[in-house]
């Protein structure tokens, strides 16, 4: 989590970076797998460092180069006027950034 939970909006706290580059560094192999089915992606889910709060893009290259490879975003994304524009550069930046940390 790297807002205060409660409610949506809020901005990314960056000094909880430091525990995705932790868990990054100790286990390496937390990478992305793209599978054909839902079940697969289920299946995968756990392996993946997900980062949840304050993500949209101006904060997107914070999380995905300290070494998340999951984000939730939801204000970012439902309050913006194009949706899909902010999911592209969002995916956009994680992939570029895979590998990086």
């Amino acid at each position: 989590m790297t807002v205060e939970p409660g409610f949506g909006g809020q901005k990314l706290m960056p000094e909880m970076m430091d525990k995705v580059h932790v868990l990054k560094k100790k286990y390496p192999s937390l990478d992305i797998e793209y599978c054909n089915t839902l079940n697969h992606l289920l299946k995968l889910l756990w392996l993946f460092l997900r980062v949840h709060g304050g993500l949209g893009p101006s904060s997107i290259d914070t999380a995905a180069s300290a070494g998340a490879n999951c984000i939730i975003a939801g204000s970012s994304v439902f309050g913006a006027p194009k949706p899909a524009a902010v999911i592209s550069l969002l995916r956009k930046s994680m992939l570029e950034n895979q590998g990086k940390s």
